[in-house]
């Protein structure tokens, strides 16, 4: 995976905390210019449009890093609070900032935006191969006379970052900047058709084709690694049309553009300030239709910029299932087995913003949805695509129990049903925020997960890949388990369930030593489980709460190979002996341990959308990490499935959605 540069002084170029993690974490990035901001847009327009495009691009599961110069320096990944304070400048205090500018901006301690060739040196500096923008400049209209053409074409000719766009800027020479940047050996690519689009229309009045085209963004995504792999040192332009349902009329808008033409040579408008002239003359002759459908092409290139990336990521790292599944990093049977709870959830949310507990009625909601730590594993394993998962517990002959073999399939054959109890229930009082405040479970029927259940169950466990254990059986089934699995040299993941239930496996005798390989601590968990081995805590008087749980987490991974922290609102810290790009279990299902212990913390995926529950968000995360360690991913990419995997549970009133499958059918 490509990694930064610093050949730009430090004082100089600066990277958002995000950014810098995610190339600690090796995730995909995608570069965006920040002239939309500063002279593309009126405000608020400006304002939302960047917002919703980087939310677009978090959406799929990708960094998006907004490039500026702020008070002399340059950005890579300003923060909202820095988009915020340059869309409300007046433009008269900002600068549109090209190649050239660059130099003079930042030793008078400007600020201001970035073009395309602006945005593509720094992107390149930062080692981040695509970017996305509404349109590029191009040769001007009547060149002849003006001379004028568009720093960006030269970028593009020696500057090896993609940019998607939807085509040149309508007020543009198309079919002499195509000439141009033939000239200059760039590709030029259309994204779904033959056509060059004309950015606010799919084509241009003349019909103009695409010198080159591909299907889609996985295509797309094959032809920047291929020019990569040639050390090719131009850009491709990457041409996406916009929408059918926003897409003016050619006609209609070469009409109104003579018209702003005509009214910048009077008004004798030139230079860097022609763009800005005719785009606000084009919104207020179109009466801001022109406004309205260039804030859908940018993020709809953010979006298809955001696929391209995942899919050039995954052709770097070797990511995609199917060379995965044909590697011989997995063993032949890839699908886990599950033990622990199943339970039948009723979630109570609280509307209000305070819980008062003096007896009062609080306004809310209710619902029920099937849960159990080892069930929602079990249930995201398998939307996950782990099809042949098998779940090892025990539930109740009654309409909860029928209700959760329903909700697996194929994998509820090795549950255990038993007429005489009744199937383990949950209820959950929950916040407006989709935290669980408290709750009260009705738990008996797990005590029949026990030793003489796993007997009966003894191939299926002589055969996983992987086990995956909760809290929930009894000591004795979970003693059998781990000498099943040390017999065997199967690798186990611990689930620890809940602060009371997280000693269990260590009640066990020395056996966990032996083979627990992972364990997915939450903080309050994982300081349990330090008190009880007798691992020091560190002294918050010195540390801050975060150095506190890194430098536990350490300690603990001194004794179990690789220890999943989860930080809830600040996302995942992995600690081992290996480097992020390294696998998570070798192809003899053994640790790898490479290094001295480090950590790493993962970020959580941003959303726009509202948090409905946090309950099956960790068993989802587990669930997409495990997938990733099946396959034969490595760290990384495990933690970017499981990441997204709980990106979805949070949106939903189910524990685990039926959507994680739709995350499965993507990995391809």
């Amino acid at each position: 995976m490509l990694r930064c540069n610093y050949h730009i002084n430090n004082k100089i170029l600066s990277y958002g905390e995000n950014i810098k993690a995610a190339k600690t974490n090796g995730l995909p990035i995608v570069a965006l210019e920040s002239t939309i901001i500063t002279h593309g847009m009126p405000y608020p327009h400006n304002l939302a449009t960047a917002l919703e495009a980087e939310d677009i691009i978090r959406q799929k599961g990708v960094i998006p890093a907004t490039i500026a110069v702020v008070n002399g320096k340059i950005k890579v990944g300003i923060n909202k609070k820095e988009i915020e304070r340059l869309a409300k400048s007046e433009r008269k205090n900002l600068v549109k900032i090209s190649r050239r500018d660059l130099s003079y901006a930042i030793s008078n301690g400007l600020s201001g935006g970035t073009t395309v060739s602006a945005t593509m040196f720094v992107a390149k500096k930062a080692n981040i191969p695509i970017m996305a923008t509404g349109g590029i400049g191009g040769v001007h209209r009547y060149v002849e006379f003006s001379m004028d053409i568009s720093a960006d074409l030269k970028e593009l000719g020696q500057t090896s970052v993609a940019v998607v766009c939807s085509g040149v800027k309508s007020i543009m020479d198309v079919s002499k900047t195509l000439e141009y940047l033939e000239s200059e050996g760039v590709p030029v690519v259309t994204i779904g058709t033959n056509l060059f689009p004309a950015f606010y229309s799919q084509q241009t009045v003349d019909g103009i084709k695409s010198p080159m085209q591909v299907s889609n963004a996985k295509e797309a995504g094959a032809l920047i690694a291929t020019q990569m792999q040639l050390g090719l040192d131009m850009g491709i332009l990457l041409a996406v049309p916009v929408p059918e349902p926003y897409s003016i009329e050619a006609n209609r808008i070469e009409a109104v553009l003579e018209q702003a033409l005509d009214s910048a040579g009077i008004k004798n408008i030139s230079g860097k300030d022609v763009t800005p002239f005719l785009l606000s003359e084009l919104t207020r002759l179109t009466s801001g239709r022109s406004l309205e459908t260039n804030k859908v092409l940018l993020k709809e290139n953010a979006a298809v910029a955001a696929d391209i990336a995942l899919h050039l990521h995954k052709i770097q790292n070797n990511f995609s299932v199917s060379d995965a599944t044909s590697s011989n990093s997995s063993k032949p049977n890839e699908n886990p087995v599950v033990i622990g709870g199943a339970t039948f959830d009723t979630i109570l949310r609280v509307k209000e913003l305070e819980i008062k507990f003096n007896g009062s009625t609080h306004k809310g909601e209710s619902y029920r949805t099937c849960g159990g730590v080892g069930r929602n594993l079990a249930a995201a394993l398998i939307n996950l695509g782990m099809a042949d998962t098998k779940l090892l517990s025990v539930i109740g002959d009654d309409e909860a129990g029928r209700a959760i073999t329903h909700s697996l399939g194929s994998a509820s054959s090795t549950i255990r049903i038993l007429p005489d109890i009744s199937t383990a229930r949950y209820t959950a009082v929950i916040d407006n925020k989709g935290n669980c405040c408290f709750g009260v479970g009705e738990m008996n029927a797990f005590m029949k997960i026990n030793k003489e259940f796993l007997q009966q169950n003894r191939q299926i466990l002589e055969n996983a890949p992987l086990l995956v254990i909760d809290g929930n059986p009894s000591l004795d089934a979970m003693e059998f388990a781990l000498d099943i699995c040390l017999q065997n040299q199967i690798p186990v993941w611990y689930e620890p369930t809940d602060i009371n239930k997280a000693l269990k496996i260590f009640e066990c005798g020395p056996r966990w030593q032996q083979v627990l390989h992972f364990i997915s601590p939450n903080v309050n968990e994982l300081m349990a489980i330090a008190k009880h081995l007798q691992i020091p805590i560190p002294s918050n008087e010195s540390n801050t709460d975060f150095e506190i749980v890194k430098k536990t987490s350490e300690f603990l991974a001194q004794r179990i190979p690789v220890v999943i922290t989860t930080l809830g609102e600040q996302g995942v810290l992995i600690t081992r002996k290996s480097s992020a790009n390294e696998l998570l279990l070798d192809k003899n299902n053994d640790s790898i341990e490479s290094s001295a212990i480090q950590s790493r913390l993962y970020p959580p995926l941003n959303f726009a959308g509202e948090i409905i529950s946090v309950s099956g968000c960790g068993d989802c995360l587990a669930a997409g990490i495990i997938t990733g360690i099946l396959k034969g991913w490595k760290e990384s990419d495990c933690v970017s499935l499981g990441l997204l995997a709980a990106k979805q549970s949070l949106t939903s009133h189910e524990t685990v959605p039926n959507q994680l499958n739709l995350l499965s059918v993507n990995q391809s």
